[in-house]
């Protein structure tokens, strides 16, 4: 019967391997003090892997057993024991140089606490079974074979950890521990130690024959090898340099994935200490700029909301909001439909049926052949920064008459939020009715229009035909006939009244969604660096679920407002400048991490100035053999300083290029 793990009692991990196969147990000690099984492992080695050497498919065993066990025996509380039967894997004296696969597995080793202890083969019974192994005899060339350089592996002579009931060897066999530290930043720590006075003091107190009331006070406190352990960690100087070359190897290295502060930490506090660790830890992480740019902003910037105020002297139609809704399926040889929305007054809506290739001249033309001949000009026209709106073409012609347009700001849609829920509603009205014969929604166009204008606005809380006529058109036949007509003069008197209780609706619409968002939201300030969203603009990057999250960090040349504001973007980036504080979020530096891009100067190669291609990441156009550029990434620059180039100018990288045709098939 199998015991159910538990993960805060230590474990013991059993494998082996033969040539065929490999094989794992998984083992804890129950409550009466047995060593009972929790679980099984056993798969047969792939041609490749049947061709490693001993020493190789011993620690495949090992490797494949954490990956299948990660979720029991990563960031255990107690060191997880491993019994090998695999001699060579105590030979870590006598280094070698270690091969790219072996250093895969050293990183993936070094995310566990783990403990290599060699035991006869006579007695792991049943993971020898499992590899289908009858038993080793070491060849020659095997015992000449050392397994991990020195620096991989730290010997413990006296394993306390591993004496008692929990443990069934302790002495009986050699004992391993896999290290994170290399020789090189042990001898970095070692000589920092030198420096730091704290640590001193603790050496001497450490190091003194005589019982001291400050050696008592040093309790949890060891002093080994020149190294300074507290409560069994190794204990790192007050040394800036030194602790971001550790954060780097616990947080930047690909095993260890850019992990969150409480991921980071977990991983570092295993093996290291120092006063304020969490602190510097978080500032770190915080201060990441690959962290920032990449991984989703789970706490955007929320301005408050900031609707567009209603004229108060407003009449039917004088400030419109317009759209355009495209990809429509094919109908009367339309296939996109333009929506003007009176803003200010009425909210009444005028549905055109048009083409989604139509140009600034056309929309001009449809607006003076369907509004203007019915109301007149407007005053002011609210739209996105569709390329019909913000043509110099359209905007030239509001100008020459008197009419104020204001866009969104880039990539931000809530500006004309009034339009954007209209278009839902027509939407809706148009899936209703013409799902079934999508060719038929322009001849479905005339009923939307009446039934939006028919019906009660929940802000006016009138209908816009009675603010717009004065009076309420009949929809459908009624059962008794009404009595009740005001005459003319009556009638106007109601409209005006009713008018003016709109505005006051819209005006008390505008402040309780000004107050909807209690925004703990700090506005930017002019020079401040942030980051900016896009995932609305293509950069050229092939796959768009790879691309950043945010591209920056920018500087914040103009405050356009407290919710707008322009940024000094690259020049290769043809898009409109100024966005929506939304889009944005402040790019932290922190001491801890220091500066996250190196920014090299460039190599001056017969008098010209060339900066070193890290990658090439893109392509135009992108579904040809022959593209006319590709996008160039710059090695210690950020990606938003990527440049476009022709393939003539990258005649000195033609590696890098040849490379990347290869890979995407473009040779």
């Amino acid at each position: 019967m199998l015991l159910v793990p538990d993960k805060t009692k230590p474990f013991i991990l059993e494998t082996d391997a033969s040539l065929e196969a490999w094989g794992a147990v998984l083992r804890q000690y129950d409550h009466n003090g047995e060593l009972k099984a929790c679980s099984y492992l056993s798969k047969a080695f792939n041609p490749a892997e049947r061709n490693y050497q001993i020493y190789d498919r011993e620690l495949l065993a090992i490797v494949r057993a954490l990956e299948t066990w990660r979720h029991y025996l990563l960031g255990t509380p107690h060191p997880v024991t491993i019994w090998c039967d695999h001699q060579n894997l105590t030979y870590y004296k006598n280094p070698q140089k270690l091969t790219p696969r072996q250093r895969r597995w050293h990183l993936f080793l070094s995310q566990f606490n783990i403990y290599i202890m060699h035991v006869p083969g006579t007695k792991m019974i049943q993971s020898n079974a499992l590899s289908q192994w009858p038993g080793y005899n070491q060849t020659e060339e095997e015992e000449r074979i050392t397994m991990l350089p020195e620096n991989t592996f730290s010997y413990d002579p006296d394993p306390d950890y591993l004496v008692g009931d929990n443990y069934g060897y302790s002495n009986d066999g050699d004992i391993i521990q896999i290290s994170v530290i290399d020789t090189e930043l042990q001898q970095k720590i070692k000589k920092s130690l030198e420096e730091d006075q704290i640590a001193q003091q603790v050496i001497k107190g450490l190091t003194e024959k005589e019982l001291t009331p400050l050696k008592q006070e040093l309790a949890g406190w060891k002093y080994n090898d020149e190294l300074l352990l507290f409560k069994n960690r190794i204990y790192i100087p007050a040394n800036l340099k030194l602790k971001q070359e550790l954060l780097k190897l616990y947080h930047d290295l690909p095993s260890q994935g850019h992990l969150g502060i409480f991921g980071t930490m977990a991983n570092i506090q295993r093996y290291f200490w120092w006063p304020g660790m969490h602190a510097f830890v978080k500032s770190y992480v915080q201060g990441c700029a690959l962290c920032q740019q990449m991984k989703v902003n789970t706490h955007p910037s929320a301005p408050p909301l900031a609707p567009i105020k209603a004229d108060p002297h407003a009449y039917p139609f004088l400030t419109v909001t317009m759209d355009f809704i495209t990809d429509l399926p094919e109908s009367n040889g339309y296939n996109a439909l333009y929506v003007v929305v009176d803003h200010d007054l009425t909210k009444a809506i005028v549905l055109i049926p048009c083409t989604k290739t139509i140009d600034a001249i056309g929309t001009a033309r449809l607006y003076h052949d369907n509004v203007y001949r019915r109301f007149g000009l407007p005053n002011r026209i609210i739209s996105d920064r569709g390329p019909q709106f913000s043509s110099q073409v359209f905007q030239e012609m509001n100008k020459r008459l008197g009419v104020t347009s204001s866009m969104s700001t880039a990539f931000h849609s809530q500006t004309d939020g009034q339009t954007e829920r209209t278009n839902q509603e027509i939407e809706a009205y148009l899936r209703i009715y013409c799902s079934n014969h999508s060719e038929t929604w322009t001849e479905h166009l005339p009923l939307m229009e009446f039934s939006h204008n028919n019906r009660v606005h929940s802000v006016t809380k009138q209908t816009p035909f009675a603010l717009l006529l004065g009076y309420q058109p009949r929809a459908i036949p009624h059962v008794i006939e009404d009595t009740n007509i005001p005459s003319l003069s009556e009638r106007l008197k109601q409209l005006n009244q009713q008018r003016s209780k709109a505005l006051a609706a819209h005006e008390l619409a505008h402040a309780l969604m000004a107050q909807r968002i209690q925004s703990k939201f700090k506005p930017f300030k002019e020079g401040d660096l942030v980051w900016l969203e896009v995932k609305n603009i293509n950069l050229g990057v092939l796959h768009w679920k790879l691309k950043p999250k945010q591209e920056g960090p920018f500087p914040i040349t103009k405050v356009i407002s407290p919710w707008a504001y322009k940024l000094q973007l690259p020049e290769q980036w043809k898009i409109f400048s100024v966005f929506h504080a939304c889009l944005l979020s402040p790019y932290k530096a922190t001491e801890a991490h220091g500066p996250s891009y190196s920014e090299p100067p460039p190599d001056i190669i017969e008098g010209e100035e060339e900066y070193e291609i890290e990658a090439i990441v893109g392509h135009s156009p992108k579904n040809v053999r022959k593209p006319q550029k590709f996008l160039v990434k710059w090695l210690g620059y950020p990606s938003s300083e990527n440049t476009w180039y022709k393939p003539e100018e990258l005649s000195h990288a033609n590696e890098i290029l040849d490379e990347y045709k290869k890979t995407h098939n473009l040779l």
